[in-house]
C-alpha cells in the first residue's frame, strides 16, 4: 500500500531576484472533510510569489525548472488522511496520518523539474474520508512550491538533480536505505547500487527525508554526512502507520557522500508496494549557493547567503522551571551562514530583504504532546502538532515569508498548553532551518 520516495536536486545559486523568483505558502484554516479524490481547499493566502493558480486550485508552471514542494496535514481527533500529490495526471507521491483517539500528522517534500503548464495539486485518496484539522490560529495543513532552479539561469553542466523511490518492505538494522526505482537522476549524482548521493557541486545543501513505519512497526531513520551523524525521524504506532520526518542545511565538499541509514541497533520496517501507486516517504534537497574557491558565495557586496540549521540535543518541557521565553531554545548549529540566527533567543533575523523558506520539526516526549508555532515577528504563521499516549509522536510543517530587513521569524511553545520535545544529542529530533531563496532589489 506505501512506498518509499527520495528526492534530491542542485542548483548554482538562489534565484536572482523576487522578479524571477516563485514561491507560495497555503494554509487550511478551517476543518474540512474531503472524499472521492477532492483538491484540498487551501482558503488562507500565506504567501504568493508570482505563483499562478486555477480555479479549481492548482498550481500552474509559468517558469520551467526545478521546482520544490512541501505538504503537510494533521487529521481530527480519531480520524484519518490520505492525501496525494499529482503533476498533471500523474500520480507523485502521499501523506497519511491516523492515530487512535488522537490527532496525527502527516507530511512529505518532492522535487521535480517542470515545463510551463505543468499542473501540481494535493488531493483526497479517492474513494475514501479524509478529515482534516484547522482553524485560523491552528493551521496544521499546509501546501509549499518554490522554484529553485530556473530553466534559463543555470548551464546545463551544472544542473544536478534526482528522484528515486523504494517498491518494496524494506528491513534496516543499521543499514543503508537502497531506492531502487530512478524518477530523475539529472548530473547521475545517485547511485542505485549503493543508495548514496554524492556531490559533484561543493555548498550549502537543503536536505529533507520524510518516511512511513510499515503497519504498527517501528521507523527510526537518520540522516549521515560522510559517517557523521545528523539527525533522525522516528514514528511507532500500534495497529496503524507512523510518519515523521526531518531536515537540515549542510555545507558539502565534492565527494562528500549524504545517506539515510536504519538507526543502529533497532530493527526498522519501511513500508513500501508498487503494485499500488503510493509513495510514502522522501529524502530531498538542493544547493542553496555553491563555494566559489572555497568560500561560500554571497548575495550582494560581501554578503553570505543567509541560511541557518539548528537542532535540539536535549528534552525541553515548556512547563520547567528557569524557561525565559516560550521561544524554543536550540543548542545544536550544523549552519549559521551571515550570523543570522541567535543560539541565545532563538530567533533569526533577515539582514536582506528577500523571499525566504522556512521548515521546522519535532517530535514530542513519551505520553505528552508537542505544539509549536511559526511567528513572523508578532505574526502567527502555522503550526505541528504531535501527541501518542503511552509514545511518541511527530509533526512538521515549513512556510516561504517575504522578509524586510530586521524582520524576524522564531519558533514558539504554543502558551496554554505542555510542550515537551524529546532530543538527545544521538537522536536529534527538533530542527530549524531556513534560507534566502531570492534577494528583492526593488
Amino acid at each position: 500500500m506505501m512506498l518509499l520516495v527520495i528526492c534530491l536536486a542542485v542548483f548554482i545559486a538562489t534565484v536572482d531576484s523576487a522578479n524571477d523568483a516563485v514561491a507560495f505558502t497555503k494554509g487550511l484554516a478551517s476543518h474540512s472533510h474531503l472524499t472521492k479524490g477532492e483538491i484540498i481547499p487551501f482558503d488562507r493566502n500565506i504567501t504568493i510569489i508570482n505563483a499562478v493558480f486555477t480555479s479549481d486550485g492548482k498550481f500552474q508552471v509559468q517558469t520551467p525548472g526545478i521546482y520544490s514542494f512541501h505538504f503537510h496535514a494533521l487529521s481530527r481527533n480519531d480520524e484519518e488522511i490520505w492525501m496525494d500529490l499529482y503533476k498533471n495526471k500523474e500520480y507523485i507521491v502521499s501523506i497519511y496520518a491516523s492515530t487512535y483517539n488522537d490527532w496525527a500528522d502527516g507530511g512529505n517534500t518532492v522535487i521535480l523539474e517542470l515545463q510551463k503548464g505543468d499542473l501540481i495539486f494535493v488531493k483526497a485518496v479517492d474513494d475514501y474520508n479524509n478529515w482534516i484539522y484547522g482553524a485560523a490560529d491552528e493551521v496544521y495543513t499546509t501546501f509549499s512550491g518554490e522554484l529553485v532552479v530556473p530553466e534559463t539561469t543555470a548551464a546545463s553542466s551544472d544542473k544536478v538533480a534526482f528522484c528515486v523511490s523504494l517498491t518494496h518492505n524494506m528491513t534496516l538494522n543499521g543499514d543503508r536505505v537502497i531506492y531502487d526505482k530512478i524518477f530523475t537522476n539529472v548530473g547521475n549524482g545517485y547511485n542505485a547500487n549503493t543508495g548514496v548521493f554524492t556531490v559533484s557541486v561543493p555548498g550549502l545543501y537543503m536536505i529533507h527525508y520524510h518516511a512511513l513505519a510499515e503497519l504498527g512497526e517501528t521507523m527510526w531513520l537518520d540522516l549521515y554526512h560522510n559517517d557523521k551523524y545528523i539527525n533522525s525521524a522516528f514514528g511507532a504506532a500500534p495497529s496503524t502507520y507512523a510518519d515523521h520526518g526531518n531536515s537540515a542545511i549542510l555545507d558539502l565538499h565534492a565527494g562528500d557522500k549524504v545517506s539515510v541509514n536504519g538507526k543502529p541497533g533497532n530493527t526498522v520496517i519501511i513500508y513500501g508496494d508498487a503494485s499500488d501507486e503510493q509513495l510514502y516517504a522522501t529524502f530531498s534537497a538542493f544547493l542553496i549557493s555553491p563555494a566559489l574557491h572555497g568560500a561560500p558565495a554571497s548575495v550582494g557586496t560581501n554578503r553570505q547567503v543567509p541560511a541557518f540549521s539548528v537542532g535540539l540535543t536535549r528534552d525541553v518541557d515548556s512547563t520547567q522551571t528557569g524557561l525565559a521565553t516560550n521561544n524554543v531554545i536550540f543548542d545544536r548549529v550544523w549552519t549559521n551562514q551571515g550570523g543570522v540566527f541567535n543560539m541565545a533567543t532563538g530567533v533569526f533575523t533577515a539582514k536582506i530583504h528577500g523571499v525566504y523558506v522556512f521548515h521546522y520539526h519535532a517530535l514530542s516526549d513519551k505520553n505528552t504532546e508537542v505544539l509549536i508555532d511559526l511567528y513572523h515577528k508578532d505574526q502567527y504563521i502555522d503550526s505541528l502538532y504531535g501527541h501518542h499516549t503511552n509514545g511518541w509522536a511527530g509533526g512538521s510543517n515549513s512556510a516561504t515569508l517575504e522578509l524586510s530587513v530586521d524582520d524576524t521569524v522564531h519558533l514558539d511553545m504554543a502558551v496554554n498548553t505542555t510542550t515537551a520535545m524529546s532530543g538527545d544529542p544521538n537522536d536529534i529530533y527538533t530542527t530549524f532551518s531556513g534560507y534566502l531563496l531570492s534577494p528583492i532589489t526593488n
